[in-house]
């Protein structure tokens, strides 16, 4: 944790615990409405009457940093190469990562520490407030399950994440603990919903906002366990999730805090493009449509399947100042699932599926053919949403499949190279000076 963030928890007030990400948003399929934005007085923050803004700050703090995270690991990945805007951004995408880079503890670390902080530190006062209901309040779940979220994208981003200036753990024990917050919230939400049922009348719009909640937590205790390499466990979680599952973020023009990063760098920006990506092969795809005109934005990606803004046609549609992201799915179980069967007659049905969804012919793929052909259409439907750091990773690390850019960087004029050997964000300057457990 970094010094910022030690005096933000012993100044609780400024967690801006009450602030909710945009609006009338919610990330539950619209059936847990936020409440009116607002923040709790430091004195305050062991009041029942707050019980709400204080469920809402897990909200806020995640949705905020996941969108800088997705944009920035894009860039660090394959998927978007840069325009040399800026020195730092140039570097990101080469991968020549240094602690005292701004741009990592700015958009990456903190935001994201921050966002894990809120889950954490909200569920426990929560259990607090409510008391013995809070084995079965949805409020508590809910903050669990984005402390999840948020231990699994500091894990699939960061080399080593300390917790509350703790020793670095590594990605696999930060896995593991998102599945410890992630069972916690399926409990409680399966309680709820039990609870929930047994009422006269039935609340049909709270039974949905428990199994929303109840899914979200299964997709992400699954991604946990799959990037472990346990796949029994992965399919067991993922296996459980409908098909139909949609769990979102949700962003506005409000403040610039409030902006989807991906929109603000790339539709008002045109930062980065496709060009020197494997994307850029796949025209035709509506799953990852770009620019065609201007000139001057050629190339530059349009909302791919993720975004609300996404058009499912080959020409696209830009991204919009008030939208949501998909998060987690019924369309990442399936994944999950397949991807912890290997190349079975039903992975190839579901890759067929896919190909489809990309106006492509079926294939006859099998063994490692079939499992390459898997990860490719995974891009495909994932583009520029968060995942493909933690797929890059997970594919080197356990299936021996590198797929980070290699060899000299497209353009330079002075030998610049991409830096094979990152393959993860170091930790911040500030972290390394400020915790004594990391040992600078």
């Amino acid at each position: 944790m970094t010094t910022p963030i030690r005096s933000r928890r012993r100044r609780l007030a400024s967690l801006a615990l009450g602030v909710l990400a945009i609006g009338t948003a919610t990330a539950c399929n619209d059936f847990l409405q936020a409440e009116n934005p607002g923040a709790v007085e430091v004195q305050d923050v062991s009041n029942p009457a707050y019980v709400g803004l204080i469920a809402n700050g897990p909200i806020f703090g995640f949705q905020q940093a996941w969108t800088d995270m997705t944009y920035w690991n894009a860039q660090f990945t394959d998927e978007l190469f840069n325009r040399a805007v800026f020195v730092e951004e140039g570097q990101i995408d080469r991968r020549e990562l240094f602690s005292d880079m701004t741009y990592i503890n700015a958009f990456i670390y903190a935001p994201m520490q921050r966002a894990r902080f809120l889950g954490e530190d909200g569920a426990r006062r929560l259990k607090s407030l409510l008391g013995d209901t809070a084995t079965r309040d949805l409020r508590v779940a809910r903050a669990l399950a984005y402390e999840g979220y948020s231990y699994i994208a500091l894990g699939e981003t960061m080399c080593t994440t300390p917790i509350n200036v703790g020793r670095p753990k590594t990605s696999p024990e930060m896995f593991a603990d998102a599945i410890t917050r992630f069972q916690e919230a399926i409990t409680i939400a399966q309680a709820s919903r039990t609870f929930l049922s047994a009422q006269t009348p039935v609340n049909s719009n709270a039974l949905l906002a428990t199994d929303s909640v109840l899914n979200f937590a299964r997709v992400g205790a699954a991604r946990a366990a799959l990037n472990r390499n346990d796949r029994a466990q992965a399919s067991t979680f993922a296996s459980a999730v409908p098909a139909t599952f949609d769990f979102r973020a949700y962003y506005s023009d409000n403040t610039t805090g409030q902006r989807n990063r991906v929109f603000e760098r790339l539709t008002l920006g045109s930062n980065a493009f496709m060009l020197n990506t494997p994307f850029l092969a796949m025209a035709g795809d509506p799953r990852v449509p770009r620019a065609a005109a201007p000139a001057a934005r050629a190339n530059t990606p349009l909302a791919p399947s993720s975004y609300s803004t996404f058009s499912n046609t080959v020409a696209g549609a830009d991204f919009a100042p008030i939208m949501s992201v998909r998060l987690a799915s019924g369309l990442e179980a399936r994944y999950i699932v397949a991807e912890a069967a290997g190349p079975t007659q039903a992975t190839l049905a579901f890759v067929n599926e896919r190909r489809a969804a990309g106006l492509q012919a079926p294939v006859t793929f099998t063994g490692d053919e079939l499992m390459a052909e898997l990860r490719d259409q995974r891009s495909r439907d994932f583009y520029l949403d968060g995942h493909r750091l933690g797929d890059l990773r997970r594919y080197r690390q356990f299936y021996n499949v590198d797929l980070f850019p290699k060899g000299p960087y497209p353009g330079t004029t002075s030998g610049q190279v991409y830096n094979e050997s990152i393959t993860c964000w170091p930790l911040p300057i500030n972290e390394i000076n400020g915790n004594p457990n990391v040992g600078g």
